[in-house]
């Protein structure tokens, strides 16, 4: 009997565990469809590299939480920041682009899905970067979607060694099956 109880208790695991990697399996190729959409709509070129390690946030001077914030209390932002006499790192928000469809809903949804994805790496098969291209390569945050995925913000990178480079944070819409985007931020380096 308790042999029976144990093989029992054992596939119930197995189950479980298959059923989380099921959900995990189809929310990464949320992301990774998602991702066949921006590199089509932001025109990005896949002759750049990829840095696998995602960003951890939308923009590099804040964090999320600060971003969301703002998100719900500033119209319109432009900021210039000197950090010496040769760099000067710059960027726009321009919230009212992204809240006209975002709401306090899918910011909560957004925030617990950034906790749930710490681990994930960009699995550049999926996505077809030249990972060689040590000269110019993106990086971007993973993409964190509404709760029922018909919304997704993103920050795209694009670098190069030195002082160069640009990035930006879009807000992907999914209307009729078909998405577009705003864009929120933009930064040059």
């Amino acid at each position: 009997m308790n042999r029976i109880l144990y093989i029992f208790a054992i596939l119930f695991i197995l189950i479980s565990c298959g059923q989380t990697s099921n959900s995990n399996l189809e929310y990464n190729q949320d992301i990774y469809n998602l991702m066949k959409v921006v590199i089509n709509e932001q025109e990005l070129n896949l002759n750049y590299g990829l840095k696998i390690e995602p960003e951890q946030g939308f923009d590099p001077s804040n964090t999320d939480s600060k971003i969301f914030e703002s998100l719900m209390t500033e119209q319109e932002t432009n900021v210039e920041f000197k950090m010496s006499d040769s760099i000067i790192y710059s960027y726009e928000l321009n919230s009212e682009n992204l809240l006209a469809d975002l709401t306090k809903q899918d910011i909560s949804e957004m925030i617990k899905q950034k906790e749930k994805l710490k681990s994930f790496k960009w699995n550049n098969n999926q996505l077809g970067f030249d990972l060689s291209n040590k000269n110019n390569w993106y990086s971007f945050s993973v993409p964190l979607f509404s709760e029922d995925k018909s919304k997704a913000i993103i920050m795209i990178r694009d670098l190069c060694p030195g002082l160069c480079g640009g990035g930006k944070t879009i807000l992907f819409i999914k209307k009729n099956e078909k998405w577009t985007s705003n864009t929120g931020m933009i930064w040059l380096h």
